[in-house]
């Protein structure tokens, strides 16, 4: 007896510690995630008619046959898992993660929903986007300067706040405006959180190597459903959803890092950023209203002059890469200073490129009207 009690004790004494598994359990979780996310994605389908969640071909559609939308839910319930388990496993980040992060962002994601079913008034829906800002920013605070580390410091002082409100809002619209065409938000959102978790390794911030892995495969469960030939949409339940997290990361990081985060993953999310940033402008020097819906992104041109969804998606997921690519070198102290300064210019160089590539080529190609579907031809 007394020799099974010490066997007994030998077993409970060589069971590994929980700290010790944690390079299993996270990797676990990571893939668990992708795997519910492409259950829930596929049963919303399956209900998407009796959801009333089915978007009809219009003069503004992607598509040219109804197809299921909302497929944002399952992105939404799988972050929200993954933020509870940071949560549990981080104690000291749990009020900012679920105060600061995931209250705003679930609330953008149920305005969503409604949106989705009965179109919200866009002023309205904008107050609503403005008042989570402020949450977010009550709860984790503002950017007090913009900086490229060892390069320039930009004091922002005063306009801390309005950075801060105007960087929130419009990186959620920014998002939202960019789930138009087959698997380009969610791909955006797989690029944008694999970079993020690159970001917390690289600073050594074991949370945001897990969320930012987690929102990846949150948005690759989806992105199963969602490739060309799309059978479900995100629908705004999702890509505000995303805008407006990816927006409260930088905020979130330790104080020491925050203004110097932030610049990386807006480099990573650039053409996610800078393509409606640039419709808005010349909608506005039109004198047309930027806030009704449009196909004059540059990624509808290319759609348009005959380019597939997929080919369009995946030209900005690497373009997204590259860029975030170059931000996380501007965060690394052993790049040199003069490639840091040099890196920060990707995406103003990227751009230039894409626009004028996409000018010259919708120059040689006739475009479709701007009133009819953008054809799927594997619909």
């Amino acid at each position: 007896m007394i020799a099974m009690m010490q066997t007994s004790t030998m077993t409970v004494d060589h069971f590994p510690p929980l700290h010790e598994l944690e390079p299993v359990i996270w990797p676990g979780l990571v893939m668990l995630l992708f795997v519910v996310s492409g259950v829930i994605t596929d049963i919303i389908i399956l209900l998407a008619t009796r959801l009333r969640l089915v978007d009809l071909p219009n003069r503004r559609s992607a598509h040219s046959l109804p197809t299921a939308r909302g497929g944002g839910v399952a992105i939404m319930f799988t972050v929200i898992v993954s933020i509870a388990a940071i949560a549990m496993r981080w104690p000291g980040m749990a009020v900012p993660l679920l105060v600061g992060v995931l209250l705003p962002s679930v609330a953008i994601g149920v305005i969503g929903i409604v949106d989705d079913v009965h179109p919200l008034n866009a002023k309205l829906r904008l107050a609503l986007q403005v008042a989570m800002a402020v949450v977010i920013g009550l709860v984790l605070g503002s950017f007090s300067r913009v900086s490229l580390p060892g390069v320039f410091t930009v004091p922002l002082g005063a306009w801390s706040w309005v950075v801060t409100i105007l960087w929130i809002v419009g990186l959620t619209n920014a998002f939202n405006f960019m789930d138009g065409i087959d698997g380009m938000a969610a791909t955006g959102a797989v690029v944008g959180g694999c970079l993020v978790g690159f970001i917390g390794l690289l600073l050594w911030t074991p949370p945001f190597i897990v969320l930012g892995a987690c929102v990846a495969a949150a948005a690759g469960g989806f992105l199963v459903f969602n490739w060309q030939p799309a059978r479900i949409f995100m629908g705004d339940v999702g890509s505000a959803f995303l805008g407006i997290l990816f927006a409260a990361v930088p905020l979130l990081f330790p104080e020491r890092y925050r203004d110097a985060v932030l610049l990386p993953v807006a480099m990573a999310l650039w053409p996610y950023i800078f393509d409606p940033f640039l419709s808005v402008l010349r909608r506005i020097a039109g004198g047309h209203n930027p806030l009704v819906p449009h196909r004059e992104f540059l990624f509808h041109r290319l759609v348009r002059s005959g380019w597939s969804h997929a080919a369009t998606s995946l030209l900005y997921a690497v373009l997204a890469l590259l860029g975030g690519l170059a931000g996380v070198a501007t965060i690394d102290d052993r790049v040199p200073v003069e490639i840091r300064s040099a890196m920060a210019l990707a995406p103003a160089v990227l751009a230039c490129l894409l626009t004028a590539g996409v000018e010259w080529h919708c120059a040689r190609r006739k475009l479709a009207p701007t009133g009819a579907a953008l054809h799927n031809p594997k619909e």
